[in-house]
């Protein structure tokens, strides 16, 4: 269905008409699943971790196992790639290009993506500031001191959430949305507010916020420029910022 004539139509005219073409065609493979499986399967790599963790209390019955802050990276990011790999196997070509839409990037996409980054990190460090101001837990990364912490952090959030994140929210969620027919604003509206309750056992309503903001920076890379490699970028130097904040080599600046 044409964005033009899609329900929330209007919110559809933001976007030049070859970019609203291009963008209709690129996620009408996804018009046929179902919407609650697909607003479900992002949250599949948070339940399998809270299940995880919940499985080492029970075997330390109940006593602290002494895991390290970043523990819970390791099971998301286990997670994360098996929904990939489960996807990429049992949908058509067709269907998994219109999810994982990596295409080779321009240098605009590129720059784009550098300066969307900067600007991330800066909502990071003044929410936070705000958060420590008035005695909130801000959205932080913790501190990593062991190398099973270290690997976690990086196997987690380093190098797979960038991508699975990118593919199941901006991907999936926001793509199916436009090819059932529902406006750009309210498409990506949606796909913010979930990505932002996702990270609400992080630090609770300061990371809904922190995620909240980020993603509607990288919803609006992967609306324009119909691509995830923006997305993935910013994603994944903001990612490595707070990363190298963890491991103690940068400074917090809160």
């Amino acid at each position: 269905m044409p964005p033009e004539t899609t329900r929330g139509g209007a919110s559809a005219r933001l976007l030049p008409t070859e970019r609203r073409r291009r963008l209709a065609a690129t996620v009408e493979p996804l018009a046929d699943r179902s919407l609650p499986w697909v607003l479900a399967l992002p949250f599949v790599p948070v339940a399998f971790a809270l299940v995880t963790i919940s499985a080492v209390y029970v075997a330390a019955m109940g006593a602290d196992p002494g895991l390290p802050p970043a523990f819970p990276n390791l099971p998301l990011g286990i997670a994360g790639v098996a929904v990939l790999f489960v996807l990429h196997r049992r949908w058509d070509r067709a269907t998994w290009r219109a999810v994982a839409v990596f295409r080779r990037p321009s240098g605009r996409e590129v720059g784009a993506a550098a300066v969307a980054a900067v600007a991330g990190i800066g909502i990071v460090v003044v929410v936070n500031s705000l958060a420590t101001s008035v005695g909130v837990t801000p959205h932080d990364p913790g501190e990593v001191t062991t190398t099973f912490g270290l690997a976690s952090l990086l196997v987690g959030s380093v190098l797979v959430a960038p991508v699975a994140e990118e593919v199941l929210f901006r991907g999936l969620v926001f793509g199916h949305l436009l090819a059932r027919g529902w406006g750009i604003l309210l498409a990506a509206a949606t796909s913010v507010v979930l990505f932002g309750s996702m990270h609400v056992f992080v630090a609770g309503a300061v990371s809904v916020v922190v995620t909240g903001l980020l993603g509607a920076i990288l919803v609006g890379l992967r609306l324009w420029y119909d691509n995830l490699v923006g997305a993935w970028l910013m994603h994944l130097l903001v990612n490595v910022w707070a990363a190298l904040l963890a491991v103690g080599l940068l400074p917090k600046p809160w």
